[in-house]
């Protein structure tokens, strides 16, 4: 079925339109896949001056020409000869039944193939789209281990960049949504306000949620929703209500982006310039985090890489040790309750949110190399039963080979969150003295936070995470 795309508007809808245009092009068979644990993939194959792939379905129900569907994406370039759309969260089992239309664009016209159906018959183990390391048009493509999801690497090539002269809707995501299955329990919702690109630079602003309009500190015991615009399928995510007093909804406006729809690779060298933020009970989040977290221990997700991490305290101490901005750490963190086991520290005679620094790690199938401005400050090798046999048998109870759970794709996460669970120690004093005022894992403890809020507030003379660039090299 051939429609012009000349005039027709393809946002939320799919308007038929009336078309002259040459049948030379067929929508071909869709192929279908559903992973395990999760995962969806819908893909066809290229073809000359193709230039626009759209999916929608539903999951056990009925899906109208012009509907948008529960499982929907768009592509505008193909990867490795197919026209992909992936969607790693949705979780399908054998016996669903999914109802889908197409939509193609070539040569100003429009491509649609509807009332279609798949059966989900089995769950695979996730596999990327990639092609050869090495192909007749590519001779010179020397192998490496790196794998990019949906593309191909060659030894020494730069396989991903961000320079921020804009935010790539494309590549990155900027999630909007309450971070209730996070590991480390941060005081924040993650909203799009937060987030800008200014001068070249990716900028995350945090601030206070009582003074966000249509709010006031009153308002911090009432509701938080985040429907309109939430990124999150987590049930509880888009939506928080304050509960009869022994909690309040997240303190902290702050931001995130990811690169989990655009970019996704397992092995490589990551490079991070950033200035990190100041101010008491900050931290960044820049980390690469799993595409299908298939390790759960508890009710999180296992196994996320820290690039770099300094506090933004300036002074924080507890006895003889030294927690605050002059503190840069990294490294795995495989299991919450052992947060700190893998990390790697350096230590700095002046802050590292002073300044940029190009913050590195070079991840292999055998060890993790830590580096910043170029000099390595410390390596995580794998042991004889993989990384959890490097940690206490109370940490983590399952054991795995080689560098699992980091032997699988992997995606980029920039962000910045205040207060939590696991980064701050109990007890610890910031600047003049001033106690901590929350205890980790208590049920009051983002309220305890929040009213000490005068106290780390005025800290907050350079609270904002700037990001320069992110590079990614193929080993």
């Amino acid at each position: 079925m051939a429609v012009s795309a000349l005039g027709c508007a393809l946002a939320l809808v799919f308007l038929f339109c009336v078309a002259k245009a040459d049948d030379t092009y067929s929508v071909p068979e869709v192929t279908i896949q559903a992973f395990k644990p999760k995962g969806f993939r819908a893909s066809i194959p290229d073809a000359p001056n193709l230039a626009l792939f759209v999916f929608q379905g539903n999951i056990n129900r009925k899906i109208e020409p012009t509907q948008v569907g529960e499982l929907h994406g768009e592509v505008v370039s193909p990867k490795n000869g197919r026209w992909v759309v992936e969607l790693p969260d949705v979780a399908l089992a054998v016996g669903d039944v999914i109802n889908y239309h197409v939509f193609a664009s070539v040569r100003s016209a429009a491509y649609v193939k509807d009332k279609l159906t798949f059966t989900v018959t089995k769950l695979e183990d996730y596999a990327p789209l990639e092609a050869p390391t090495t192909t007749p048009n590519n001779p010179n493509c020397a192998p490496t281990p790196t794998r990019v999801r949906g593309g191909v690497a060659c030894a020494g090539q730069t396989i991903f960049e961000e320079n921020f002269n804009s935010l790539r809707t494309d590549v990155w995501q900027v999630q909007q949504y309450v971070p209730v299955d996070h590991s480390e329990h941060p005081f924040v919702s993650y909203q799009r306000s937060a987030v800008s690109v200014q001068n070249g630079n990716l900028r995350i602003v945090p601030s206070l949620q009582q003074n966000q309009l249509g709010f006031t500190a009153d308002s911090m015991l009432d509701s938080l929703d985040l429907y309109k615009g939430c990124t999150s399928e987590t049930s509880g995510a888009c939506f928080v209500q304050a509960n009869d007093g022994s909690g309040i909804i997240p303190p902290v406006v702050s931001g995130r982006i990811t690169s989990k729809s655009g970019f996704a690779f397992t092995y490589g060298t990551v490079t991070v310039r950033a200035k990190l933020p100041q101010g008491d009970w900050l931290y960044p989040e820049i980390l690469l985090e799993p595409l299908l977290k298939k390790f759960v221990f508890g009710s999180v997700n296992s196994g996320v890489l820290k690039i770099a991490c300094a506090r933004g305290n300036n002074e924080l101490n507890t006895r003889s040790t030294n927690y605050g901005n002059k503190v840069l750490y990294s490294g795995p963190v495989i299991d919450s309750s052992c947060h700190d086991t893998l990390l790697v520290k350096k230590n700095s005679n002046t802050f590292w949110g002073d300044g940029y620094h190009d913050y590195s790690v070079k991840w292999t199938p055998e060890r993790l190399i830590l580096s910043v401005d170029g000099l390595e400050y410390g390596r995580v090798e794998a042991a004889s039963n993989g990384l959890r046999g490097l940690l206490p048998a109370s940490c983590a109870a399952v054991q795995q080979t080689g560098m699992a759970p980091f032997d699988d794709h992997f995606y980029i996460t920039l962000g910045l969150a205040a207060g939590g669970h696991t980064e701050f120690p109990d007890g610890s004093l910031s600047q003049n003295n001033h106690e901590k005022p929350w205890k980790n894992q208590a049920s009051k403890a983002a309220l305890r936070f929040w009213n000490d809020v005068d106290a780390w507030k005025a800290t907050w003379r350079q609270p904002e995470l700037l990001v320069d660039y992110v590079k990614v090299v193929a080993l």
